[in-house]
């Protein structure tokens, strides 16, 4: 039985060191779904501490998970392990049954499950924790406590460590459709024969006589019997889903309202993209770096694109303190910091193919630019 109890401890210090890693990779991504979940559950108030609970989730996750692996704490971190999965189960069932949120993000962008394959996971992992803490009498570690300790802050502080590194570059492991060497053009189209959305138009008509709506397919509608049914409304359902490219919101237009996604993407060449999803707050990041990627773009006839999601009000003050030559475009704000995580960030196509993504820390000086 002990070494039933050692698996069982080893199974679940992977899954959440797996669990906690991936989302520490981009603990922005874990922000944007703590988002969610608050918005779903009407406490927006909680919104704007996201990054918080991002950095504290994603470290408890991967330390516990390491620490369960290499037996230090076992009963503690069995226990630790416990309640968050205490925490997790009903709220995955909750989001499996209303779906507020369509994806649960427990593996990041990593591994993409569903909310009921989700808890199907959660129920069977809550199982083999419950069966860890009955047995917690033969899972005992020979550590010291001294070692322990030490060893326990380490990975916490590491695990905090490596999450800070990620938030102020970019994530060590790019797992979003954006990745570097991503053709956008080709990731955003749906394969010839792929299977499409299907739908069935319903049709709700009003009982006159009990004021009941009832749905009728469009074969079987009452139209003939007019003293007892009226027409009240037209529906079109969602009955099955077809296939959804990888990227499937990259949709840029210019101010005047124009697509301009197809222009991007299109022709041949170098273009140079600066993402500015607050336009004010990049623009103030940027500091020289805009002027210096304006002049190389200039100098080479490069095309200079800056995408953001920032209001006609924010746009209108910044907008002349831009370069001339780059092509202002507004962009759904979820899709741009999909694109990349930092707020300013430059992005470099070749041929509709993403070569290269700079946080705006890391940004090359103009003589760089020349050798990429």
């Amino acid at each position: 039985m002990k070494i039933i109890i050692k698996i069982c401890r080893i199974i679940i210090g992977l899954l959440f060191a797996f669990s906690g890693f991936v989302k520490a990779v981009d603990p922005v991504g874990t922000q944007i779904k703590f988002e969610d979940y608050f918005h779903a559950m009407g406490l927006d108030f909680l919104a704007p501490y996201a990054l918080f609970f991002s950095f504290l989730m994603n470290a408890a996750e991967l330390s516990i998970g390491i620490m369960l692996i290499f037996n230090i704490f076992p009963k503690r971190n069995t226990q630790a392990a416990f309640l968050l999965m205490l925490l997790f189960t009903p709220l995955t069932l909750w989001l499996a049954v209303a779906e507020p949120v369509s994806d649960c993000g427990c593996f990041g962008d990593a591994v993409k499950l569903t909310n009921w394959q989700t808890f199907g996971k959660n129920v069977i992992f809550l199982s083999i924790i419950i069966l860890l803490l009955i047995f917690r009498k033969l899972n005992t570690s020979r550590t010291s406590l001294k070692t322990s300790i030490f060893a326990g802050a380490i990975i916490i502080f590491s695990a905090f460590i490596f999450q800070t590194y990620n938030y102020l570059n970019l994530p060590v492991i790019d797992f979003r459709p954006f990745k570097t060497g991503t053709d956008i053009e080709a990731a955003s189209s749906i394969p010839e024969g792929a299977k499409t959305d299907e739908y069935k138009t319903v049709l709700y008509y009003k009982n006159l006589k009990t004021g009941e709506k009832q749905k009728f397919d469009i074969e079987n509608i009452p139209y003939e019997d007019t003293l007892t049914w009226a027409y009240d409304t037209t529906i079109t359902e969602l009955i099955s889903k077809g296939y959804e490219p990888p990227i499937h919101d990259f949709v840029l237009n210019n101010l005047s309202g124009e697509d301009l996604t197809q222009e991007i993407l299109k022709p041949k060449g170098t273009k140079f993209i600066l993402i500015m999803r607050k336009l004010d707050d990049a623009y103030a990041d940027l500091g020289e770096k805009t002027k210096e990627i304006s002049d190389f773009c200039a100098e080479k006839d490069i095309p200079l694109y800056g995408f953001t999601a920032s209001d006609s009000e924010t746009i209108r003050r910044t907008q002349n303190a831009l370069p001339g030559n780059l092509i202002l475009c507004t962009g759904d704000k979820k899709m741009l910091k999909t694109m990349i995580r930092s707020n300013a960030g430059l992005i470099i196509l070749k041929d509709a193919v993403l070569t290269h993504k700079f946080h705006h820390r890391n940004i090359p000086s103009k003589k760089e630019l020349h050798s990429l």
